[in-house]
């Protein structure tokens, strides 16, 4: 929560509202109008995972460097997807797919070798949400 708290606070420095704030399964998603220009768009997005940053360095906890490091990962609709999309417009698809088959990789390994499953789940939610995305390019 005090993820979106991070982008809610940019855009409200930024003067807009927005529009929808909607919980799901995945987690917290914040909607508003994107007239903002690239480098306040990119300011928006950066202000999540810094506050994980931030909580993470204060409190020496793992799951706010966990947090961090999903939500940059360079996917959409992860933070991290939305920043390449606004930096690298033309190379953005390429990417992700690459970033997508490494985490598809390292999720099996995990898996054969620690029975860890959890990153699975992440990969089939990004294949999932990026299967449209990937097949416009």
């Amino acid at each position: 929560m005090l993820h979106e708290l991070g982008h809610i606070s940019a855009l409200l420095l930024f003067k807009v509202k927005p529009d929808l704030i909607k919980v799901s399964f995945y987690g917290i998603g914040l909607k508003y109008k994107n007239n903002l220009s690239k480098i306040k768009e990119f300011i928006v997005l950066v202000c999540g995972p810094l506050i994980n940053l931030i909580l993470f360095l204060v409190l020496k906890d793992n799951i706010n460097l966990i947090l961090l490091l999903i939500n940059i990962f360079p996917a959409l609709p992860l933070d991290g997807g939305r920043m390449l999309k606004l930096v690298l417009p033309k190379y953005y698809r390429a990417v992700s797919l690459f970033f997508i088959i490494v985490l598809c990789c390292l999720s099996a390994y995990l898996f054969i070798e620690y029975h860890i499953f959890s990153l699975i789940l992440i990969c089939v939610y990004l294949i999932a949400f990026n299967i449209n995305e990937l097949n416009n390019g």
